[in-house]
């Protein structure tokens, strides 16, 4: 029963991440790697903030600006400065 909970929780986790990635390569039409980023930025975001004391769901809303915020950033880079979606996102 226990490998399940495991396998049920890390597939909501990737959910995320494939919900993402579709988004912005099917609807948008933009082909933007930021998303695998952006989890891997989140992750580490939150473990520096909860390894110096700071409270687990404060480190997670830190983490979801961190994220937001290199969305942005490629937004800008792409419309901008005109670089390629792929290029930009990366």
């Amino acid at each position: 029963m226990i490998l399940w909970i495991g396998a049920i929780t890390q597939g909501l986790g990737y959910a995320f991440l494939a919900l993402g990635v579709y988004l912005t390569f099917r609807v948008l039409k933009f082909a933007d790697m930021t998303v695998d980023g952006t989890f891997v930025t989140g992750a580490s975001v939150t473990a520096i903030l909860i390894i110096n004391g700071v409270h687990p769901l404060l480190a997670m809303l830190a983490a979801i600006v961190a994220g937001s915020l290199f969305g942005m950033l490629t937004g800008l880079i792409h419309t901008k400065f005109n670089v390629d979606p792929l290029l930009a996102s990366i």
